[in-house]
């Protein structure tokens, strides 16, 4: 057959305007030629700024929008991208596949789940799910009846993941990150089998199969991987520190197969997430692993004033390993970082708080200062000094907008119109009627499962026969409630699905079950205005169950108040910015942690937390610590060291304060 390439003529105009927009070595990253390229982009280097046009620059190019992806590690960066080639070069921008690997991961299973042995239509399991999961799993592995140290899911979740997202066997895992579990080497490794098959028989994927079966598809499927490396021309990866063997493995093996284009961007010395399994070397050794890379700096911070990147570059500097790199800021001159010691934690939390409102009189919003900790328990003093102070304020590392139990209820009633078999989520609705628990859903879930359509089986004299007497009349209004929201043909009006819900029992069982009902009922009419943007059920519970996101920040309700002053982990912060940054409790043993200074590595990478958490603030840096800390609640007080990570660089980059306490009234 004979194959024309068609020739589209290049936007000369918007490629004028990258050089107005763009300094010297963002352009020549922007505008890079064809191959592999590793984009290394510093704090406030204008990292996003240059993706986009990157992408733009292959779009005015006559590359068709739908042959890129575009990988990042939040829905929110995604969003803003897209949002900014729409602004650029004009709505088919959407066409372009941005999204996180498990979005993009679902997008691609979605149309070839067959092949692997799923339907089409199988639901995604979030962290409860899988433990759930797991637990079933667990007494089929032969845990049930076990003693008091049998392995919690929760932990064998976490085991199973780890070990998934490093590509390592689970008993390797065991044996260098949970030796404890030795004893149950067995049984955790049946159990994980047993996990995958119930997985499987139920029609669902949790957030790792969206990249284990992504991967699978392309590693034994030949024609399946030819046909999806064939799609892509680019491929573009951002925050590439973060990934995991498996996500760095997916997009080298499709660039390989297919055309040989991609870009990976990132800054090595934010690489913080070893915990959950990402690989340091994915970019570290980026240029070894593909030798024809070109290798793009982005060394000038437009964030920070110069004192706070000299603090920086001398805090990330002791490092040994990485890519040398000084960052210059373009800013004018500001203020040196201010170290704080505090008598104890109640004194930090004080202080804190002082400062807060002296900035906020002198008209700094309180959403431009945040308070960012290494651990979520070192917040727990400031947070009751704010209350105490009456200080509005925000936690970015508490409860995400879907992992509440209604709306979860709630996603369990389309789950089992979508997906028949989905048994975690009739275990969560059959829980809810009163007189059944976890034996008896069991038994009622067999029972569902045994059926050809498990709708129909609900109906049955045989289910009649397994229920309690109190409990008929209530399942009776569950089945009606079911047959209702199928008759509102949901599958193509989720909005509807969402309507009868409401309309049916499920509110009274709000009422009953849990705190501020109507607030969450409040709660579930907000997912019917969402659903309404829906013309696919399935798009809706897919989209929903990935709404949050490697750094869990990326919700329904992720937008703040102006007005409220941001408390965060470091993780969570990551990739965002404040005017008026606080790093608290910065000793020894809390700040670098104890136990990451254990692991291979683990200076270097607690180091880089640090330098994540001090490359957020624009315009004032505070550093403190408490010099005494009370252990185990029993009043007793211990001398704290400061943190290495303030000791070790030079004092002349610090402006020393000391609090002077003034207890006159």
């Amino acid at each position: 057959m004979r194959k024309i390439r068609l020739e589209r003529k290049a936007n000369t105009q918007l490629l004028d305007q990258f050089a107005r927009d763009l300094n010297p070595s963002q352009l020549a990253a922007a505008t890079a030629p064809d191959g592999y390229n590793l984009i290394l982009a510093g704090p406030g280097s204008g990292k996003t700024r240059v993706i986009t046009y990157r992408v733009a620059h292959l779009l005015a190019r006559g590359v068709p929008p739908d042959s890129i992806m575009l990988v990042t590690f939040t829905r929110r960066a995604a969003r803003e991208m897209v949002g900014r080639l729409e602004t650029l070069i004009g709505p088919h921008a959407a066409q372009i596949w941005a999204g996180t690997f498990h979005h993009i991961g679902n997008r691609i299973l979605r149309r070839s789940a067959e092949t692997l042995g799923f339907a089409p239509n199988f639901t995604i399991l979030d962290s409860e799910d899988q433990a759930d999961m797991i637990r079933l799993a667990m007494d089929d592995a032969g845990f049930y009846g076990t003693n008091a140290m049998t392995p919690k899911p929760s932990q064998v979740q976490n085991l199973i993941s780890f070990a998934f997202n490093v590509s390592e066997p689970i008993e390797t895992i065991i044996a260098r990150r949970y030796p404890d579990l030795a004893e149950w080497t067995d049984r955790l490794l049946k159990t994980a089998v047993c996990y995958a098959d119930r997985k499987r028989a139920a029609n669902c994927m949790d957030y790792d199969d969206l990249l284990g079966q992504w991967d699978r598809l392309i590693r034994d499927f030949p024609d399946q991987r030819k046909a999806i490396a064939g799609r892509f021309r680019h491929v573009l990866v951002d925050e590439m520190q973060d990934t995991n063997a498996i996500q760095a493995r997916l997009v080298e093996t499709l660039t390989r197969e297919g055309q040989g284009n991609l870009t990976a961007v990132g800054d090595d010395a934010q690489s913080i997430y070893g915990f959950r399994g990402a690989n340091y070397d994915n970019i570290l050794k980026f240029a070894e692993r593909n030798p024809s890379a070109k290798v793009f700096t982005l060394d000038v911070n437009y964030r920070s004033t110069p004192e706070i990147v000299a603090f920086t570059n001398a805090s990330i500097g002791h490092n040994t390993s990485g890519f040398g790199k000084t960052l210059i800021s373009a800013r004018s001159p500001g203020t040196l970082p201010v170290s704080v010691p505090a008598r104890d934690a109640s004194e930090e939390a004080e202080f804190v708080c002082q400062q807060v409102l002296e900035w906020h009189e002198q008209g700094t919003d309180l959403g431009e200062i945040a308070v960012l900790y290494r651990n979520h328990y070192d917040s727990v003093l400031l947070q009751a000094e704010l209350v105490a102070r009456g200080i509005p304020y925000t936690v970015r590392s508490g409860q995400k907008f879907f992992e509440q139990a209604h709306i979860k209820d709630v996603l369990a009633y389309l789950r089992v119109i979508v997906n028949a078999r989905d048994e975690v989520a009739w275990r969560r609705l059959l829980l809810l009627l009163p007189g059944i628990g976890p034996a008896k859903s069991s038994a009622i879930y067999n029972q569902l499962s045994s059926a050809s359509d498990p709708h129909q089986g609900l109906a049955t004299a045989e289910m009649m026969t397994l229920l309690p007497t109190k409990s008929k009349g209530a399942f009776a209004g569950f089945v009606a409630d079911l047959r209702k929201i199928q008759a509102t043909e949901p599958e193509a009006h989720p909005a509807a699905a969402i309507h009868a819900i409401l309309k049916g029992g499920y509110p009274a069982t709000v009422k009953a079950r849990y705190e501020r009902p109507d607030q969450r009922i409040g709660d579930i009419e907000q997912v019917g205005v969402l659903a309404a943007k829906y013309e696919s059920l399935e798009r809706l519970i897919s989209d929903l169950m990935l709404a949050g996101d490697l750094y869990g920040v990326d919700t329904l309700d992720s937008a703040e108040p102006e007005q409220h002053l941001v408390l965060s982990s470091i993780h969570q912060a990551k990739g965002l910015e404040w005017s008026r940054v606080f790093v608290i409790r910065l000793v020894e043993e809390g700040f670098p942690n104890a136990r990451g200074l254990k692991e291979e590595g683990g200076e270097e990478e607690e180091r880089r937390v640090f330098y994540v958490a001090i490359t957020r603030a624009k315009d004032e840096l505070y550093l403190t610590y408490p010099t005494l800390l009370q252990r185990g609640g029993w009043g007793v007080s211990i001398v704290a060291k400061p943190s290495r990570f303030l000791t070790e660089v030079d004092p002349a980059l610090v402006e020393p304060a000391i609090l002077e306490t003034d207890d006159t009234f």
